[in-house]
């Protein structure tokens, strides 16, 4: 069964942060994330975004510690654009 993904969203510097936790056991005791960044307004099933996972083998512990870390990745990719 796939489980519904639950999307936190932030605006940043004009963008939208778009970040999703996944839990990567059945025990909800490891966690990663998905980020996309889009345009304001748009939903972040948008074409256009740019996303990213983890990318790395990390764990994080809670869903809330995968969210955060999940902002702050897209706030990165945010500040790249305009770099």
């Amino acid at each position: 069964m796939q489980q519904e993904q639950d999307w936190h969203t932030e605006a940043y510097k004009g963008m939208e942060v778009h970040v999703t936790a996944l839990p990567k056991d059945e025990r909800g005791k490891a966690w990663d994330y998905t980020v996309r960044v889009t345009q304001p307004g748009d939903d972040s099933t948008s074409e256009g975004e740019l996303a990213a996972e983890s990318g790395d083998d990390s764990d994080f512990p809670s869903e809330e510690a995968a969210v955060e870390a999940g902002f702050m990745r897209g706030y990165s990719m945010v500040d790249a654009m305009f770099q």
